[in-house]
């Protein structure tokens, strides 16, 4: 399956960098050190201050890290990407919105299953760090040969979490910038013709596009029959 792509070279270029969960802030140097157990607080009262001698120190919850950062967007609550029209050769923008993204390898023969397998593992992650997986997940080809490719699985998400990911996950940000989107209907292992059809249509109009190709799933490849799969290829231009 998409042994076509064999003969283009891939890298893995994101629009923006790879985002990490922060660590809660230190305190400031000069904050008083946390009580000693058994030690005497200072009584209440607005007359009564606490005393550094004490030990006593107000307790600040850790921070709440949203992670994402201003390069990215959340992705609409009312998108659907079924209602979406299907394109071929579209101009369009690649709109950044944060991911958990997990890199993985497949054979051809097993490609689709080592996807699904991989978006599924980045789902239960996503479920451990409490964060709501919403719109179309994305596959990003980092490299491929006549025998298999390696890939990064990505799925959006929303919500806030101060842990960070495990299972060799990161967050992320989807890619970004101008592309042409072209519209695969039906099996995986059938988009070889796509593909062909993509690297002609760029050929005739002279576009020169970055080593970089993105199928993003329309349809929920977790539970659509094969024969049923929508799939976006976009193509980012330099």
């Amino acid at each position: 399956m998409l042994k076509f792509l064999s003969a283009l070279v891939f890298c893995a270029l994101l629009a923006a960098p790879p985002l990490h969960a922060q660590a809660p802030a230190a305190p400031p140097a000069d904050a008083p050190a946390p009580a000693q157990p058994g030690a005497p607080t200072a009584p209440d009262g607005p007359d009564q201050p606490l005393d550094d001698d004490d030990g006593g120190s107000d307790m600040v919850a850790p921070p709440v890290v949203d992670p994402k950062t201003v390069e990215t967007q959340p992705v609409p609550a009312e998108s659907d990407p079924m209602k979406r029209p299907d394109g071929f050769g579209d101009a369009a923008e690649m709109r950044p919105v944060p991911v958990l993204q997990k890199k993985g390898k497949a054979l051809w023969d097993e490609g689709f299953a080592s996807i699904v397998a991989t978006l599924k593992e980045v789902d239960a992650e996503l479920a451990r760090l409490k964060l709501k997986p919403t719109g179309a997940p994305f596959i990003v080809y980092t490299m491929t040969d006549d025998v298999g490719f390696e890939f990064e699985a990505a799925q959006p998400f929303e919500g806030v979490t101060t842990e960070k990911p495990q299972g060799g996950m990161e967050f992320s940000a989807s890619p970004g910038g101008k592309a042409l989107r072209f519209t695969h209907r039906g099996p995986y292992d059938a988009m070889d013709p796509t593909y062909e059809q993509i690297a002609n249509l760029l050929d005739a109009k002279d576009l020169e596009a970055q080593d970089l190709y993105v199928e993003e799933y329309r349809s929920d490849p977790r539970t659509t029959p094969q024969d049923d799969l929508v799939i976006d290829i976009w193509v980012p231009l330099k």
